[in-house]
């Protein structure tokens, strides 16, 4: 008899798709347990697990807010926490009345006999472990994404760049390589169970491999494409400019048609002056360089970024520098965050930082940037036929993405989920163009 029948869970998942993935390793095991999946937001659950995000201030306050909002919703449930806003600030989430497991960013494999016990008896449990002492990669499983088409797959954690403004390296731990044999496995077990597009995620995702002896990232996607029968499309999370290596871009052209033509590549800073005080490792030729290199393989591949604005330091002609800069490289679209000062961090004492008038400002400056360069880009693929896997059906509308991450949306005409079908683009807009189905 499974352990977990008719136990009712939920979870939340905020921050990035690591997060997300650590969240679906955990619910998989608990479904396949015999728990049963409901909406966190809608319904009460007996079990709710938050994994929390510290990218900025607002994501620690939105972490602790959806905490807070389990524990009220149903006060006898298991309130189980764990992530990097937890680890962060381990001991304020303790003084939070309610919580019942509290983890970090490690030890999340002990966390379904933790509900286990919590559910025979109610306690509070929690594990602290230093980033310090965190060093190993923890192998956590997911075969299927239950409430999804896209797949993700983590295949490292933790990074070395220590970034002035960031945390993520006091949260995540140095770099921690997967070993590829559990990757290869868990992509050929999700691609049986028919997913056909799978993101290849990670803290530092193009930095896997840098703490293995003489196997890297290239290498590692040249044995995924070698060895997964049946593999579908892989879609890599993000990418910084200096993982680009012609011996990776040599792969990608050899097994062009299991990629994605879409590559996220981060600038945060468009100036120099910004990059060097961010301890960024490049400045803006060595960005261009890398660019003018992925473009000489894949001209129309869609190259899009992150862009931190309202750095400590910042001047208007930075700011004037940026925008001039973003333009110029014709990007296919704009993440945009203004700067949030966080503790532990170098720049956390830099002077002169920016007001939060001049940051939206300059927020409202790239989103309009955002806006124009995102149109740019869509409109050279008008009329053209892409292929779609359909993720939604909706009102009688079928969405998705294309391989170099256009949305599209299209008359369902009996379409289902996972579907992969031609689609011609007929209508160019942002965030969604339209098309129709090609036959």
């Amino acid at each position: 008899m499974k352990e977990l029948q008719n136990i009712k869970i939920a979870y939340c998942s905020l921050g990035c798709k690591v997060n997300l993935y650590e969240t679906e390793a955990i619910i998989n095991k608990l479904v396949d347990n015999g728990a049963t999946l409901v909406d966190f937001s809608n319904e009460n659950a007996d079990v709710y697990i938050i994994n929390t995000c510290s990218v900025t201030n607002i994501s620690d306050q939105k972490s602790k807010k959806m905490v807070r909002q389990a524990i009220k919703r149903n006060p006898n449930a298991i309130i189980a926490v764990m992530g990097c806003s937890s680890q962060l600030q381990f001991d304020e989430y303790k003084k939070i009345e309610g919580i019942n497991i509290l983890l970090g960013t490690s030890n999340r494999n002990e966390m379904f006999n933790l509900i286990l016990e919590n559910l025979k008896e109610k306690s509070f449990d929690s594990i602290y472990c230093n980033y310090l002492d965190n060093k190993k990669y923890e192998e956590l499983k997911v075969t299927n994404f239950l409430d999804r088409t896209r797949g993700f797959i983590k295949i490292q954690d933790g990074c070395n760049n220590f970034c002035s403004y960031c945390t993520i390296p006091y949260a995540r731990g140095l770099i921690k390589s997967r070993d590829k044999d559990n990757i290869i496995d868990e992509l050929s077990k999700m691609t049986a169970n028919g997913i056909k597009e799978i993101v290849l995620t990670g803290i530092n995702t193009g930095a896997y491999g840098k703490d293995l002896k003489d196997y890297s990232f290239s290498e590692l996607l040249d044995d995924i494409c070698n060895n997964v029968k049946g593999l579908g499309v892989l879609r890599i999370s993000s990418i910084e400019a200096t993982e680009i290596t012609k011996e990776l871009l040599d792969v990608i052209k050899k097994h062009e048609s299991h990629f994605c033509m879409h590559l996220h590549i981060p600038l945060q800073g468009g100036a120099d002056a910004t990059l060097k005080r961010m301890g960024r490792k490049y400045d803006l030729a060595y960005y261009v360089e890398k660019i003018n290199l992925i473009r000489s393989y894949f001209p129309l591949i869609n190259i899009t970024t992150d862009v931190l604005t309202g750095f400590n330091g910042e001047t208007s002609e930075d700011f004037a520098s940026s925008l001039k800069f973003i333009e110029k490289i014709g990007f296919g679209e704009l993440h945009v965050f203004p700067y949030s000062p966080r503790p532990m961090t170098v720049a956390y004492k830099y002077p002169d930082r920016i007001d939060k008038i001049t940051k939206k400002y300059r927020v409202s400056e790239l989103i309009a940037l955002n806006e124009r360069l995102a149109l740019n880009y869509r409109n050279k693929f008008k009329g053209t036929i892409q292929e779609v896997i359909i993720e939604e059906i909706k009102d009688g509308y079928a969405y998705g993405h294309t391989s170099n991450y256009i949305e599209v949306v299209i008359k369902d005409n009996g379409l289902k989920e996972n579907d992969k079908v031609k689609v011609r683009i007929t209508d160019v807009g942002y965030p969604k163009s339209k098309g129709e189905l090609y036959v």
